[in-house]
Protein backbone atom coordinates (compact mmCIF):
# COMPACT_ATOMS: atom_id res chain seq x y z
CA UNK A 1 0.00 0.00 0.00
CA UNK A 2 3.04 2.57 -0.45
CA UNK A 3 4.28 4.13 -2.94
CA UNK A 4 2.72 5.46 -6.20
CA UNK A 5 1.17 3.65 -9.40
CA UNK A 6 2.52 5.77 -11.85
CA UNK A 7 6.28 3.92 -13.21
CA UNK A 8 9.81 6.14 -12.58
CA UNK A 9 13.19 5.82 -13.74
CA UNK A 10 14.25 3.64 -11.05
CA UNK A 11 11.29 1.18 -12.02
CA UNK A 12 12.18 1.36 -15.47
CA UNK A 13 15.83 0.45 -15.31
CA UNK A 14 15.14 -2.29 -12.56
CA UNK A 15 12.07 -3.91 -13.85
CA UNK A 16 13.14 -3.60 -17.63
CA UNK A 17 16.27 -5.83 -16.67
CA UNK A 18 14.20 -8.19 -14.38
CA UNK A 19 11.73 -8.24 -18.00
CA UNK A 20 15.40 -9.07 -19.85
CA UNK A 21 16.69 -12.03 -17.29
CA UNK A 22 12.92 -13.71 -17.45
CA UNK A 23 13.06 -13.50 -21.20
CA UNK A 24 16.52 -14.97 -21.67
CA UNK A 25 16.71 -17.72 -18.91
CA UNK A 26 12.70 -18.77 -17.91
CA UNK A 27 13.20 -21.58 -20.40
CA UNK A 28 15.84 -23.55 -18.13
CA UNK A 29 14.28 -25.30 -15.91
CA UNK A 30 14.54 -26.47 -12.38
CA UNK A 31 12.33 -29.14 -10.74
CA UNK A 32 10.22 -28.03 -13.36
CA UNK A 33 9.90 -24.32 -12.33
CA UNK A 34 11.80 -21.40 -14.34
CA UNK A 35 15.35 -21.02 -13.06
CA UNK A 36 15.04 -16.91 -14.15
CA UNK A 37 12.01 -17.06 -11.49
CA UNK A 38 13.88 -19.03 -8.72
CA UNK A 39 16.64 -16.64 -9.09
CA UNK A 40 14.61 -12.88 -9.24
CA UNK A 41 15.16 -12.16 -5.30
CA UNK A 42 18.93 -13.05 -5.66
CA UNK A 43 19.07 -11.15 -8.65
CA UNK A 44 17.10 -8.00 -7.80
CA UNK A 45 19.24 -7.84 -4.66
CA UNK A 46 22.15 -7.33 -4.12
CA UNK A 47 23.42 -8.19 -7.62
CA UNK A 48 21.28 -5.44 -9.59
CA UNK A 49 21.76 -2.73 -7.25
CA UNK A 50 25.07 -1.34 -8.73
CA UNK A 51 23.79 -1.77 -12.40
CA UNK A 52 20.19 0.22 -11.36
CA UNK A 53 22.20 2.91 -9.36
CA UNK A 54 24.79 3.24 -11.55
CA UNK A 55 22.46 4.09 -14.42
CA UNK A 56 19.57 6.25 -12.93
CA UNK A 57 21.07 9.61 -14.73
CA UNK A 58 21.28 7.56 -17.70
CA UNK A 59 19.07 8.66 -20.28
CA UNK A 60 19.17 7.04 -23.10
CA UNK A 61 18.98 4.03 -21.57
CA UNK A 62 16.18 5.36 -19.44
CA UNK A 63 14.50 6.54 -22.69
CA UNK A 64 15.71 3.18 -24.29
CA UNK A 65 14.14 1.25 -21.83
CA UNK A 66 10.70 2.63 -21.72
CA UNK A 67 10.39 2.33 -25.65
CA UNK A 68 10.98 -0.61 -25.92
CA UNK A 69 9.00 -2.50 -22.73
CA UNK A 70 5.89 0.18 -22.57
CA UNK A 71 5.52 -0.31 -18.85
CA UNK A 72 2.34 2.00 -17.98
CA UNK A 73 1.73 1.41 -14.46
CA UNK A 74 3.06 -0.89 -11.75
CA UNK A 75 0.46 -3.46 -12.23
CA UNK A 76 1.60 -3.48 -16.12
CA UNK A 77 4.96 -3.70 -14.58
CA UNK A 78 3.46 -7.51 -12.58
CA UNK A 79 1.30 -8.42 -15.31
CA UNK A 80 3.80 -8.80 -18.22
CA UNK A 81 6.66 -10.25 -15.67
CA UNK A 82 4.13 -12.85 -14.73
CA UNK A 83 3.25 -13.49 -18.71
CA UNK A 84 6.71 -15.88 -18.41
CA UNK A 85 5.57 -18.50 -16.53
CA UNK A 86 4.73 -21.87 -17.83
CA UNK A 87 4.80 -24.25 -15.19
CA UNK A 88 3.54 -27.51 -16.27
CA UNK A 89 1.04 -28.68 -13.42
CA UNK A 90 2.01 -31.85 -11.38
CA UNK A 91 -0.68 -34.12 -9.74
CA UNK A 92 -0.55 -33.97 -6.16
CA UNK A 93 -2.90 -35.50 -3.85
CA UNK A 94 -3.79 -32.96 -1.02
CA UNK A 95 -4.41 -33.29 2.47
CA UNK A 96 -7.45 -31.14 2.70
CA UNK A 97 -6.36 -30.69 6.74
CA UNK A 98 -2.50 -29.43 5.84
CA UNK A 99 -1.48 -26.03 6.23
CA UNK A 100 1.86 -25.08 5.29
CA UNK A 101 2.43 -21.59 6.20
CA UNK A 102 5.13 -18.94 7.83
CA UNK A 103 6.23 -19.13 11.62
CA UNK A 104 4.90 -15.40 11.60
CA UNK A 105 1.74 -16.71 12.19
CA UNK A 106 1.94 -18.68 15.61
CA UNK A 107 -0.71 -17.03 17.35
CA UNK A 108 -2.71 -17.21 14.94
CA UNK A 109 -2.59 -21.22 13.91
CA UNK A 110 -2.58 -21.61 18.20
CA UNK A 111 -5.45 -20.27 18.68
CA UNK A 112 -7.72 -20.63 15.70
CA UNK A 113 -6.42 -23.54 13.41
CA UNK A 114 -5.77 -26.64 16.21
CA UNK A 115 -8.28 -28.90 14.32
CA UNK A 116 -5.73 -28.66 11.56
CA UNK A 117 -2.32 -30.02 10.55
CA UNK A 118 -0.18 -27.01 10.77
CA UNK A 119 2.94 -26.94 8.98
CA UNK A 120 5.07 -24.15 10.41
CA UNK A 121 7.88 -22.72 8.38
CA UNK A 122 11.05 -20.29 9.29
CA UNK A 123 14.35 -19.38 8.48
CA UNK A 124 16.29 -19.90 11.38
CA UNK A 125 16.28 -21.40 15.27
CA UNK A 126 15.14 -18.49 17.10
CA UNK A 127 12.33 -17.98 15.60
CA UNK A 128 10.73 -21.02 16.93
CA UNK A 129 11.48 -19.86 20.42
CA UNK A 130 7.81 -19.35 21.57
CA UNK A 131 5.69 -22.36 23.01
CA UNK A 132 4.42 -24.28 20.28
CA UNK A 133 1.35 -26.58 20.28
CA UNK A 134 3.08 -30.44 20.56
CA UNK A 135 0.83 -31.10 17.26
CA UNK A 136 2.24 -28.63 14.84
CA UNK A 137 5.37 -29.62 12.68
CA UNK A 138 8.35 -27.55 11.88
CA UNK A 139 10.58 -26.82 9.11
CA UNK A 140 13.43 -24.65 9.94
CA UNK A 141 15.14 -23.90 6.29
CA UNK A 142 19.17 -23.32 7.71
CA UNK A 143 18.42 -27.10 9.53
CA UNK A 144 17.02 -28.72 6.22
CA UNK A 145 19.94 -26.88 3.56
CA UNK A 146 22.17 -28.41 5.87
CA UNK A 147 21.25 -31.71 5.28
CA UNK A 148 20.75 -32.01 1.79
CA UNK A 149 22.82 -34.51 -0.47
CA UNK A 150 25.82 -33.29 -1.95
CA UNK A 151 24.99 -35.94 -4.99
CA UNK A 152 22.07 -34.70 -5.13
CA UNK A 153 22.92 -30.63 -5.80
CA UNK A 154 25.93 -31.56 -7.87
CA UNK A 155 23.50 -33.77 -10.35
CA UNK A 156 21.06 -30.58 -10.48
CA UNK A 157 24.28 -28.35 -11.45
CA UNK A 158 25.86 -30.07 -13.88
CA UNK A 159 22.02 -30.46 -15.51
CA UNK A 160 21.62 -26.75 -14.96
CA UNK A 161 25.19 -25.63 -16.29
CA UNK A 162 24.86 -27.32 -19.29
CA UNK A 163 21.68 -25.74 -19.95
CA UNK A 164 22.93 -22.16 -19.08
CA UNK A 165 26.40 -22.40 -20.82
CA UNK A 166 23.91 -23.01 -24.39
CA UNK A 167 22.30 -20.01 -23.35
CA UNK A 168 24.90 -17.70 -22.94
CA UNK A 169 26.55 -18.38 -26.22
CA UNK A 170 23.41 -17.40 -28.01
CA UNK A 171 23.70 -14.13 -26.30
CA UNK A 172 25.45 -10.68 -28.32
CA UNK A 173 28.36 -9.90 -26.94
CA UNK A 174 27.38 -6.55 -25.98
CA UNK A 175 24.48 -7.94 -23.72
CA UNK A 176 24.60 -7.58 -20.12
CA UNK A 177 23.92 -10.96 -19.42
CA UNK A 178 27.45 -11.73 -21.51
CA UNK A 179 29.29 -9.95 -19.16
CA UNK A 180 32.19 -11.74 -17.01
CA UNK A 181 30.55 -10.53 -13.53
CA UNK A 182 27.00 -11.22 -14.21
CA UNK A 183 28.42 -15.04 -15.50
CA UNK A 184 30.05 -15.54 -12.08
CA UNK A 185 27.36 -14.51 -10.16
CA UNK A 186 24.89 -16.91 -12.10
CA UNK A 187 27.14 -19.67 -11.39
CA UNK A 188 27.17 -18.95 -7.72
CA UNK A 189 23.53 -18.59 -7.69
CA UNK A 190 22.54 -21.47 -9.05
CA UNK A 191 24.49 -23.14 -6.73
CA UNK A 192 22.02 -21.57 -4.00
CA UNK A 193 18.60 -21.92 -5.45
CA UNK A 194 19.48 -25.97 -5.77
CA UNK A 195 19.39 -25.89 -2.54
CA UNK A 196 16.22 -24.05 -1.96
CA UNK A 197 14.57 -25.47 -4.32
CA UNK A 198 14.93 -28.89 -3.47
CA UNK A 199 14.28 -28.23 0.15
CA UNK A 200 10.75 -26.78 -0.45
CA UNK A 201 9.59 -28.79 -3.43
CA UNK A 202 10.17 -31.89 -0.61
CA UNK A 203 8.61 -29.82 1.89
CA UNK A 204 5.47 -29.57 -0.27
CA UNK A 205 5.46 -33.33 -1.12
CA UNK A 206 5.71 -34.09 3.31
CA UNK A 207 2.94 -31.94 3.99
CA UNK A 208 0.92 -32.07 1.23
CA UNK A 209 -0.88 -28.78 2.00
CA UNK A 210 -4.34 -27.82 0.97
CA UNK A 211 -3.01 -23.88 1.24
CA UNK A 212 -0.04 -22.25 1.55
CA UNK A 213 0.54 -18.72 3.92
CA UNK A 214 3.23 -16.67 3.25
CA UNK A 215 3.73 -12.88 4.46
CA UNK A 216 5.96 -11.78 1.06
CA UNK A 217 6.88 -12.83 -1.65
CA UNK A 218 9.98 -11.06 -1.46
CA UNK A 219 12.50 -13.30 -0.36
CA UNK A 220 14.08 -16.76 -1.66
CA UNK A 221 11.50 -19.42 0.02
CA UNK A 222 8.75 -16.56 -0.51
CA UNK A 223 9.34 -16.36 -3.99
CA UNK A 224 9.50 -20.48 -4.78
CA UNK A 225 6.82 -21.07 -2.59
CA UNK A 226 4.69 -19.14 -4.84
CA UNK A 227 6.42 -20.88 -7.84
CA UNK A 228 5.83 -24.46 -6.30
CA UNK A 229 1.87 -23.47 -5.73
CA UNK A 230 1.35 -23.67 -9.13
CA UNK A 231 3.43 -26.59 -9.79
CA UNK A 232 1.21 -28.53 -7.73
CA UNK A 233 -2.20 -26.46 -8.11
CA UNK A 234 -1.83 -25.52 -4.39
CA UNK A 235 -3.90 -22.59 -3.52
CA UNK A 236 -1.24 -19.51 -2.66
CA UNK A 237 -2.56 -17.06 0.19
CA UNK A 238 -0.61 -13.56 0.28
CA UNK A 239 -1.27 -12.38 3.53
CA UNK A 240 1.14 -9.25 4.79
CA UNK A 241 1.40 -8.84 8.67
CA UNK A 242 3.87 -5.63 7.64
CA UNK A 243 3.62 -2.35 5.62
CA UNK A 244 4.11 -3.15 1.94
CA UNK A 245 5.49 -1.70 -1.70
CA UNK A 246 6.02 -2.76 -4.71
CA UNK A 247 9.73 -3.47 -4.18
CA UNK A 248 8.57 -6.35 -2.07
CA UNK A 249 5.03 -7.31 -3.91
CA UNK A 250 6.38 -7.54 -7.74
CA UNK A 251 6.28 -10.21 -9.39
CA UNK A 252 3.10 -11.61 -7.29
CA UNK A 253 2.15 -14.80 -8.01
CA UNK A 254 -0.30 -15.47 -5.30
CA UNK A 255 -4.10 -16.51 -5.94
CA UNK A 256 -5.82 -15.14 -3.14
CA UNK A 257 -4.68 -11.18 -0.84
CA UNK A 258 -5.52 -10.52 2.93
CA UNK A 259 -6.01 -6.88 2.58
CA UNK A 260 -5.65 -4.77 5.72
CA UNK A 261 -8.61 -2.48 5.03
CA UNK A 262 -10.34 -0.88 1.67
CA UNK A 263 -6.86 1.45 1.37
CA UNK A 264 -4.60 -2.06 0.78
CA UNK A 265 -7.63 -3.56 -1.51
CA UNK A 266 -7.91 -0.75 -3.60
CA UNK A 267 -3.58 -0.79 -3.79
CA UNK A 268 -3.74 -4.87 -4.88
CA UNK A 269 -6.26 -4.12 -7.43
CA UNK A 270 -4.31 -1.41 -9.22
CA UNK A 271 -1.75 -3.84 -9.56
CA UNK A 272 -4.26 -5.92 -12.02
CA UNK A 273 -4.66 -8.48 -8.57
CA UNK A 274 -8.66 -9.32 -9.47
CA UNK A 275 -10.75 -7.96 -7.52
CA UNK A 276 -12.66 -10.92 -6.46
CA UNK A 277 -9.37 -12.47 -4.87
CA UNK A 278 -8.49 -9.58 -2.32
CA UNK A 279 -10.46 -9.78 0.89
CA UNK A 280 -10.60 -7.06 3.57
CA UNK A 281 -9.94 -9.58 6.61
CA UNK A 282 -6.86 -6.76 8.58
CA UNK A 283 -3.73 -7.60 10.11
CA UNK A 284 -4.40 -10.87 12.33
CA UNK A 285 -0.63 -9.50 13.64
CA UNK A 286 -2.45 -6.48 15.38
CA UNK A 287 -4.57 -8.41 17.29
CA UNK A 288 -2.69 -10.64 18.48
CA UNK A 289 0.29 -8.39 19.82
CA UNK A 290 -1.97 -6.16 20.93
CA UNK A 291 -3.09 -9.09 23.59
CA UNK A 292 0.38 -9.24 25.27
CA UNK A 293 -0.22 -7.10 28.80
CA UNK A 294 1.19 -4.40 29.18
CA UNK A 295 2.36 -3.03 32.77
CA UNK A 296 1.12 0.24 34.53
CA UNK A 297 2.15 3.48 33.76
CA UNK A 298 3.27 4.03 37.31
CA UNK A 299 5.50 1.15 37.12
CA UNK A 300 7.34 2.13 33.42
CA UNK A 301 7.93 5.94 35.09
CA UNK A 302 9.67 4.08 38.30
CA UNK A 303 11.61 1.59 36.24
CA UNK A 304 12.71 4.81 34.10
CA UNK A 305 12.65 7.66 36.83
CA UNK A 306 10.75 9.48 34.52
CA UNK A 307 8.56 12.30 36.87
CA UNK A 308 5.04 12.09 35.85
CA UNK A 309 4.14 15.44 34.77
CA UNK A 310 6.26 14.73 31.53
CA UNK A 311 4.30 14.62 28.13
CA UNK A 312 5.90 11.30 26.81
CA UNK A 313 6.58 11.61 22.84
CA UNK A 314 7.42 8.17 21.78
CA UNK A 315 9.89 7.58 18.39
CA UNK A 316 9.81 4.90 16.21
CA UNK A 317 13.11 4.88 14.00
CA UNK A 318 13.53 3.11 11.24
CA UNK A 319 17.21 2.20 9.36
CA UNK A 320 17.74 5.37 6.73
CA UNK A 321 20.75 6.25 5.99
CA UNK A 322 21.67 10.16 6.26
CA UNK A 323 18.25 10.69 7.49
CA UNK A 324 18.31 9.50 11.26
CA UNK A 325 20.77 12.53 11.67
CA UNK A 326 18.01 15.27 10.68
CA UNK A 327 15.93 13.34 13.23
CA UNK A 328 18.30 13.83 15.91
CA UNK A 329 18.81 17.26 15.31
CA UNK A 330 15.39 17.77 15.65
CA UNK A 331 15.04 16.27 18.87
CA UNK A 332 18.28 17.97 20.17
CA UNK A 333 16.99 21.28 19.22
CA UNK A 334 13.92 20.82 22.01
CA UNK A 335 16.44 20.00 25.00
CA UNK A 336 15.16 23.19 26.65
CA UNK A 337 11.44 21.68 26.17
CA UNK A 338 10.83 21.00 29.91
CA UNK A 339 7.70 18.91 29.48
CA UNK A 340 8.56 16.49 27.04
CA UNK A 341 10.35 13.49 27.26
CA UNK A 342 10.96 12.05 24.07
CA UNK A 343 11.01 7.64 24.27
CA UNK A 344 13.44 6.10 21.28
CA UNK A 345 12.40 2.59 20.20
CA UNK A 346 14.93 1.91 17.66
CA UNK A 347 14.19 -0.43 14.62
CA UNK A 348 16.25 -3.84 14.86
CA UNK A 349 18.52 -2.28 12.16
CA UNK A 350 19.01 1.17 12.46
CA UNK A 351 22.75 1.36 13.74
CA UNK A 352 22.54 4.92 14.06
CA UNK A 353 24.26 5.53 17.66
CA UNK A 354 22.20 8.83 18.48
CA UNK A 355 24.99 10.51 19.90
CA UNK A 356 24.07 13.59 20.65
CA UNK A 357 20.44 12.16 21.83
CA UNK A 358 22.67 9.78 24.26
CA UNK A 359 23.70 12.65 26.47
CA UNK A 360 20.53 14.48 26.91
CA UNK A 361 18.33 14.08 30.61
CA UNK A 362 14.95 14.66 28.12
CA UNK A 363 15.76 11.90 26.06
CA UNK A 364 15.58 8.07 26.98
CA UNK A 365 16.63 5.42 23.93
CA UNK A 366 14.94 2.23 25.16
CA UNK A 367 17.07 -0.92 25.13
CA UNK A 368 17.07 -3.53 21.83
CA UNK A 369 14.53 -5.42 22.19
CA UNK A 370 12.01 -3.75 24.84
CA UNK A 371 8.79 -4.88 23.64
CA UNK A 372 6.69 -2.66 21.21
CA UNK A 373 3.36 -2.77 23.06
CA UNK A 374 4.90 -1.55 26.05
CA UNK A 375 6.35 1.05 24.67
CA UNK A 376 3.17 1.87 22.57
CA UNK A 377 0.95 1.84 25.77
CA UNK A 378 3.01 3.97 28.07
CA UNK A 379 3.47 7.29 25.09
CA UNK A 380 0.96 9.96 24.90
CA UNK A 381 1.98 10.51 21.17
CA UNK A 382 3.40 8.60 18.45
CA UNK A 383 6.10 9.83 15.82
CA UNK A 384 7.62 8.15 13.15
CA UNK A 385 8.45 8.28 9.18
CA UNK A 386 6.84 5.40 7.90
CA UNK A 387 6.64 2.51 10.37
CA UNK A 388 3.90 0.17 10.53
CA UNK A 389 3.61 1.31 14.43
CA UNK A 390 1.95 4.47 12.48
CA UNK A 391 -1.30 2.22 12.39
CA UNK A 392 -0.82 0.34 15.69
CA UNK A 393 -0.60 3.66 17.52
CA UNK A 394 -3.64 4.89 15.65
CA UNK A 395 -5.51 1.57 17.00
CA UNK A 396 -4.17 2.36 20.65
CA UNK A 397 -6.01 6.08 20.23
CA UNK A 398 -2.34 7.31 19.94
CA UNK A 399 -1.95 11.09 18.31
CA UNK A 400 0.64 10.93 15.32
CA UNK A 401 3.59 13.49 14.53
CA UNK A 402 4.33 12.17 10.95
CA UNK A 403 7.71 13.15 10.19
CA UNK A 404 8.84 14.00 6.58
CA UNK A 405 12.78 15.28 6.04
CA UNK A 406 14.96 14.87 3.28
CA UNK A 407 15.33 10.84 2.45
CA UNK A 408 18.07 10.37 0.02
CA UNK A 409 17.60 7.55 -2.63
CA UNK A 410 17.98 4.05 -1.47
CA UNK A 411 17.87 1.35 -3.77
CA UNK A 412 15.83 -0.74 -1.08
CA UNK A 413 14.60 1.97 1.26
CA UNK A 414 13.93 5.19 -0.51
CA UNK A 415 13.07 5.14 -4.35
CA UNK A 416 9.40 6.67 -4.78
CA UNK A 417 6.81 8.06 -2.55
CA UNK A 418 6.62 5.07 -0.36
CA UNK A 419 7.68 6.97 2.88
CA UNK A 420 5.35 9.56 2.18
CA UNK A 421 2.44 7.45 2.98
CA UNK A 422 0.87 8.53 6.05
CA UNK A 423 1.38 12.47 5.54
CA UNK A 424 -0.57 11.84 1.98
CA UNK A 425 -3.23 9.99 3.88
CA UNK A 426 -3.12 12.93 6.73
CA UNK A 427 -2.87 10.50 9.57
CA UNK A 428 -1.49 13.11 11.77
CA UNK A 429 0.49 16.53 11.52
CA UNK A 430 3.11 16.44 8.90
CA UNK A 431 6.25 18.08 10.36
CA UNK A 432 9.61 18.52 7.43
CA UNK A 433 11.76 20.38 9.27
CA UNK A 434 13.08 21.42 12.72
CA UNK A 435 11.48 24.47 12.71
CA UNK A 436 8.42 22.59 12.24
CA UNK A 437 8.46 20.43 14.73
CA UNK A 438 8.94 22.81 17.38
CA UNK A 439 6.53 24.74 16.21
CA UNK A 440 4.34 21.64 16.80
CA UNK A 441 5.91 21.10 20.59
CA UNK A 442 4.81 25.00 21.38
CA UNK A 443 1.40 24.35 19.91
CA UNK A 444 1.22 21.01 21.99
CA UNK A 445 1.90 22.85 24.79
CA UNK A 446 0.04 26.02 25.03
CA UNK A 447 -3.46 24.98 22.82
CA UNK A 448 -5.22 22.34 25.23
CA UNK A 449 -7.30 21.29 22.31
CA UNK A 450 -4.52 20.25 19.66
CA UNK A 451 -3.80 17.46 20.90
CA UNK A 452 -7.77 16.13 20.93
CA UNK A 453 -7.62 17.12 17.56
CA UNK A 454 -4.97 14.78 16.89
CA UNK A 455 -6.32 11.73 17.90
CA UNK A 456 -9.44 12.43 15.85
CA UNK A 457 -7.56 12.99 13.29
CA UNK A 458 -5.79 9.30 13.80
CA UNK A 459 -8.85 8.07 14.68
CA UNK A 460 -10.42 9.31 10.98
CA UNK A 461 -7.49 7.68 9.27
CA UNK A 462 -7.96 4.46 11.22
CA UNK A 463 -11.52 3.86 10.28
CA UNK A 464 -10.99 4.81 6.62
CA UNK A 465 -8.00 2.23 6.20
CA UNK A 466 -7.94 -0.48 8.37
CA UNK A 467 -10.81 -3.38 9.37
CA UNK A 468 -11.41 -3.68 13.16
CA UNK A 469 -8.52 -6.10 14.78
CA UNK A 470 -11.01 -7.98 16.30
CA UNK A 471 -13.06 -9.14 13.50
CA UNK A 472 -9.84 -10.32 12.07
CA UNK A 473 -9.01 -13.78 13.32
CA UNK A 474 -12.72 -15.25 12.61
CA UNK A 475 -12.48 -13.58 9.39
CA UNK A 476 -9.62 -15.39 7.97
CA UNK A 477 -9.97 -18.76 9.71
CA UNK A 478 -13.98 -18.31 7.52
CA UNK A 479 -11.78 -17.63 4.29
CA UNK A 480 -9.12 -19.84 4.72
CA UNK A 481 -11.71 -22.44 5.09
CA UNK A 482 -13.52 -21.55 1.88
CA UNK A 483 -10.36 -21.38 -0.58
CA UNK A 484 -9.64 -25.02 0.68
CA UNK A 485 -13.46 -26.17 0.13
CA UNK A 486 -13.20 -24.61 -3.14
CA UNK A 487 -9.91 -26.11 -4.51
CA UNK A 488 -9.61 -29.51 -2.59
CA UNK A 489 -13.55 -29.95 -1.29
Amino acid sequence: MFGELEVNDYHIIKYSMLYEFFDYFSSIKLLGLPLAQCLSRLYLLPHLQPFVDGNLKNQKLIDGFRKQHQFKSMGDINQKLLSFEKIAPVKLAKNNKSILLAIDYLPFAADQLREYEITLYGLRETEFQKPIPKTFQRCIFRNEILKINKQTIARHQAVLKKQVDEKLKQLPNQNYFSTPAFKKWLGEACITIIKWTVILDQLILKVKPAVIISPSEASIFGTILGLLSKKYQIPFVNMPLTTIGDHIFIPSRADYYFAWGKDQKEWFIKRMVPEENVFDTGNIKFFYDSRVMAGSKETFLNDKNIPEQFFLLGYTTQPYLNTNEQIEQWISSAADQSSFKFIIKKHRNDKYDYPILKKQKNVLILEEGYPLYEFLHRIDMLMTIASTTAFEGALLDKALLILQPKIPYHYVLNHNSNNAYFSEKHAGETVKNGKEFLRVLNKLTHDSKYLTDLKIQAGNFKQDTLVDPESTPASVKKKLAEIMHKHNG
